[in-house]
């Protein structure tokens, strides 16, 4: 039995599912459907089937406009490598290994969600001096098995979509932790499953919480921000922001089978401009997140001008990456950063409802490709 596999089971799409959902809610006929997906996928555009129901496609405004502005899936990688720029030293190796992005930016002095303990497995030690490290599925069960260790958020080193993560709240029976969702799980076999699954090594990080005002909204989980950030001749810029929701049971904020709601945030102001579930584009948009009770819609993110300043410092450790979306946690302890994201997926087109490079984003975009040019990048571009 897997304990760290529910994100990745719930990230999976069931097409044939989708098509007879959407045939019985009044939208196109399942035939209209396939060809709409054949025309898509094989085209110039390259769409996924789960894009064409994440962002309503079918619809009649989703026009030929709409569809030129419009950044896929297959295309994220090209997009995202168009700003990377050479003659300034590319550092995806550094981005994508998320312990080594922490020893840089706690070098620079700047506020990181801290690991704990790491699982070294095939991978090699980090420049952190008072990391813990874990060699053995007997060293993971020891770390786990002390109480002076927990709570904790356990998630691979070099992974993405939250797949692994999980927060191992307290304990249990003997012999087992507990979850965030009440599941409890022996100790022994959740050591073994990280030592099999996640050889590349896996974090144990302190198990940080939003600030109680936004507490309330996003639920037990840590609700994460994404802010993008571009370079241009005018620095680093602030492109969009988006915190995205866990689901209500969720233990974080990745794929989830329940309700997950994305919102848009004004990158100026941290105001809640937006709120959608991003499983059904076709309703409204929202006014509450996860409590009913209260109203998110306008809510003011908390300290949010730290926020923004301490991504851009951050940005400026990568000086051959054009754009870089970093997670950032909202704590009682201040704004964190958690991970930074080389190739983002662009978060903006679900909770905005808008493609990524429409007239107000795409001025962004182009001054960063101008300054990519500049510095042997700029290929590919959109």
């Amino acid at each position: 039995m897997k304990y760290l596999g529910e994100t990745a089971k719930a990230g999976s799409y069931d097409i044939a599912g989708a098509i007879q959902a959407l045939a019985a809610k009044g939208g196109p006929s399942p035939l209209r459907q396939a060809l709409a997906l054949f025309r898509l996928g094989y085209g110039r555009r390259k769409i996924r089937p789960e894009e064409y129901y994440t962002y309503a496609l079918w619809r009649k405004d989703r026009d030929a406009a709409f569809l030129d502005q419009f950044l896929p899936n297959r295309r994220i990688r090209a997009f995202n490598g168009s700003l990377k720029m050479p003659g300034r030293g590319v550092a995806d190796d550094a981005i994508n290994d998320k312990i080594t992005t922490e020893a840089i930016l706690t070098k620079r002095g700047l506020p990181v969600a801290a690991t704990r303990a790491l699982y070294l497995g095939t991978s090699a030690p980090a420049d952190l001096p008072a990391l813990r490290l874990l060699r053995t599925a007997d060293d993971i069960a020891a770390f786990l098995s002390d109480p002076a260790n927990l709570p904790v958020f356990g998630k691979p080193r070099a992974d993405s979509f939250a797949r692994g993560a999980a927060v191992i709240e307290g304990h249990g029976r003997p012999g087992t932790v507990r979850f965030l969702t009440g599941q409890e799980v022996p100790v022994a076999a959740l050591a073994a499953e990280i030592v099999q699954d996640w050889g590349q090594g896996y974090m144990f990080q302190p198990f940080y919480q939003c600030t109680p005002a936004l507490r309330r909204h996003v639920g037990p989980a840590m609700a994460s921000v994404r802010i993008v950030t571009l370079l241009t001749d005018q620095g680093v810029e602030p492109w969009y922001a988006v915190i995205r929701l866990p689901g209500k049971t969720a233990m974080h904020d990745g794929d989830a089978d329940e309700t997950r709601i994305w919102g848009l945030i004004d990158i100026a102001t941290g105001r809640i401009t937006k709120l959608r579930n991003l499983r059904e584009p076709q309703s409204p948009d929202l006014t509450h997140g996860n409590d009913p009770d209260a109203t998110f819609l306008g809510f003011q993110m908390p300290d949010w001008e730290r926020a923004v300043d301490i991504c851009r410092q951050a940005h400026d450790s990568f000086p051959g990456n054009g754009c870089i979306g970093w997670d950032v946690f909202l704590t009682e302890q201040g704004a964190l950063l958690n991970e930074a994201n080389g190739n983002p997926g662009h978060l903006y087109q679900v909770a905005a409802q808008r493609p990524l490079l429409n007239p107000d984003m795409r001025p962004g975009y182009d001054r960063a490709l101008a300054f990519a040019r500049r510095h042997g990048g700029g290929i590919g571009a959109f």
